[in-house]
């Protein structure tokens, strides 16, 4: 069961037993989506934790005004917006495929038992943990970091030499909650002080180290 082994690599689940990864892979409910498909729409209940066994999800809001913002991408294979399930109060997002995607909806009612096991819920705890102070380190750049510092803090997390850009330089300005404009200029001062080496739809780090430094620079 295909299902079954991706449970295995996601993180999320890394403490859960196998015969409860067996029995959640059985409940679940699995689609084949094109990529740009939108697989749940925020504020809307949140009724089963969507698993990427291939492909990848990433996470949009539209504002009133119209302005795109992207809230990070998730390469599969990966569980997302376990925070809506927990609290019940609606996807926190708008969730679309990045690519052609084979996708597992897990029901809420599953993942909710599940997490009512104390070795589980420290886990699944000390991952949101994790993930919220991620999410503060993004707050304290989009507050006070210039556009050149939080495109190498972007890049840096990457963690790749070559970082395919999501969505192109487009993509990247809703991610980092820029304009193009901003993002274009920003890869060219990098390239300009030699750190990185800009390529359609993607850049290569040149000096890792010198844009660790360049990222910390707040």
């Amino acid at each position: 069961m295909i299902l079954r082994l991706v449970l295995a690599d996601v993180p999320l689940f890394s403490c859960v037993a196998p015969e409860v990864l067996d029995r959640l892979a059985a409940v679940a409910v699995t689609r084949d989506v094109a990529a740009d498909t939108v697989v749940a729409v925020r504020g809307e209940p949140a009724r089963h934790l969507v698993v990427a066994e291939t492909g990848g999800l990433t996470a949009v809001v539209e504002t009133a005004g119209g302005r795109r913002r992207r809230l990070g991408e998730f390469p599969a294979p990966c569980a997302v917006d376990k925070a809506a399930v927990l609290d019940g109060g609606g996807h926190t997002a708008t969730w679309v495929t990045t690519a052609r995607s084979r996708l597992g909806f897990v029901p809420a009612t599953e993942f909710l038992a599940l997490v009512d096991v104390p070795a589980v819920r420290a886990h699944v705890f000390a991952r949101l943990a994790s993930q919220l102070r991620v999410q503060q380190e993004d707050l304290v750049l989009t507050s006070f970091a210039d556009a050149p510092t939080r495109v190498a803090a972007w890049l840096v997390r990457a963690g790749t030499s070559r970082v395919r850009l999501p969505g192109a330089q487009q993509g990247l300005a809703e991610l980092l909650g820029l304009t193009r404009v901003s993002v274009n200029r920003a890869l060219g001062t990098l390239a300009e002080e030699g750190l990185v080496a800009v390529e359609p739809g993607a850049v290569v780090v040149l000096a890792p180290e010198l844009l660790t430094l360049r990222a910390k620079s707040t």
